[in-house]
């Protein structure tokens, strides 16, 4: 008969502190079976979460890594989600997704992790911001493309526009891979900040670039079956879920007749007359 959980001894605070001493070893380290690396690595990001140390940063760094090596996107992506309920439920802190902010090569999964991060870390001095903020702080400082491309990718997946300085320019941050892993992120919705962002990336983009970005803003406009929002978060996040106000939407024409001027003027500055034409047809509004 099991003992009632109220009944139960609580584990130690330095409970996982044997096992982070011992993925010291790199034999230890590579001892681990690729099936159990999910668990070990859930296990370590809970713990760092709480102990913030750089030892179990180590740790779970190079159980990461190996993840990233040897696990799928998917699986990897499952443990985004382990972690970000377990921040939810009030089991550790954000800062459990850090590894993933640091060491992922995939665009997709850094995403989940980012817009998480974003919107569960804790306010500091009353900024609601300071999550997205904390995002762009690292995008200076990431260094794998995926991780890059995941940054900027959450931050437009706010949809927020309060999050609109702090992605002024971030296409500078974003090297030629990084840039097209970024573009081919797929989107659940349509939002005028990622709208009017892409636009203001393709005024100011190389030509290698320009058709690419092009094709971005012409698929985000089938993103949100024909319709675009702008929308308030609630930041951060309560333990419940995202509260989101939604402060204007729009039809694709709709939007795409208030951006069209602009459109109109980069089609006649820019040698790509085939991708602004997609532009135009995407968001119906003539050329």
């Amino acid at each position: 008969m099991k003992r009632p959980r109220s009944a139960r001894r609580a584990l130690p605070a330095d409970y996982l502190q044997p096992l982070v001493t011992a993925l010291a070893d790199p034999a230890t380290l590579a001892g681990v079976r690729a099936t159990e690396l999910e668990a070990v690595a859930f296990q370590l990001a809970l713990y760092f979460g709480v102990r913030r140390d750089p030892e179990t940063a180590g740790a779970l760094g190079g159980i990461y890594e190996r993840l990233v090596a040897e696990r799928p996107s998917e699986d990897r992506l499952a443990l985004v989600e382990q972690v970000v309920g377990a921040v939810r439920s009030g089991a550790t802190s954000v800062l459990a997704l850090l590894p993933v902010l640091q060491r992922e090569q995939d665009a997709g999964v850094a995403r989940a992790a980012a817009l998480a991060f974003a919107t569960l870390l804790p306010a500091e001095g009353g900024d609601a911001l300071s999550g997205p903020r904390a995002l762009r702080a690292l995008l200076d400082h990431a260094e794998p493309d995926g991780v890059r491309a995941g940054l900027v990718g959450a931050l437009l997946a706010l949809g927020d526009r309060r999050a609109r300085p702090l992605l002024d320019g971030a296409w500078r941050a974003l090297t030629p891979a990084a840039a097209a892993a970024l573009l081919a992120l797929p989107r659940t919705w349509a939002s005028r900040l990622e709208a009017e962002w892409l636009l203001d990336w393709m005024e100011d983009a190389q030509p290698a670039t320009f058709a690419a970005i092009a094709g971005s803003l012409a698929r985000l406009a089938s993103a949100g079956n024909g319709r675009v929002m702008e929308l308030e978060r609630e930041l951060p996040a309560s333990a419940d879920g995202d509260a989101v106000t939604i402060l204007g939407e729009w039809t694709v024409r709709e939007l795409g007749e208030t951006l069209a001027p602009r459109w109109r003027d980069l089609a006649r500055r820019a040698n790509a007359p085939d991708a602004m034409r997609d532009v135009f047809a995407a968001w119906g509004v003539a050329g």
